[in-house]
This record gives structure tokens, sequence and C-alpha cells, in this order.
């Protein structure tokens, strides 16, 4: 069985940017799949960890930033 590649966010941005010099990922676009849900973390004392095998398969797969699609004609969810 392999074993996932567990980073916080700084470190797997900076492990893309390592593999990837002209990466386009941030740590925001990481942190939109993180609130979305479609990066699941997990936490170990103080530190947020997040599979970063996932967030490759996630990125070449091509998911959305979890933004969710405007519609016209509908109310969108404002975030407080």
């Amino acid at each position: 069985m392999i074993q996932p590649r567990m980073r916080t966010r700084d470190k797997a941005i900076e492990l893309l940017r390592q593999e990837d010099p002209n990466t386009c990922m941030s740590r925001n676009a990481i942190d939109a799949l993180i609130k979305s849900g479609k990066l699941p973390t997990v936490r170990i004392g103080s530190k947020v960890l997040i599979n970063y095998d996932l967030l490759l398969e996630i990125v070449a797969a091509g998911v959305d930033d979890g933004q969710p699609d405007e519609q016209p004609g509908t109310i969108r969810k404002i975030n407080v």
C-alpha cells in the first residue's frame, strides 16, 4: 500500500512549485478546495494536513475551485 504524502498547505504549494515552477495554483485555490469539501484535511495537533497526491489528482481532473456557478435569476448565498 502506498502511503499518502501528507503536507501542510504551504509545504504542498512549495513542493508543487518545485515540480512545476510555472504552476498557477495558489494558497487561495487550495483553501477554496478545502472549504468546498473537495480536498479533505486531517488535523494533527495544531497542523492541518492535506494529501498532496490527492491534490494533484483533483487538479489533473480539472475540478473547479468550489465556487458556485452563477445562474441568472437565482439568489446566491452570501457568506457573512
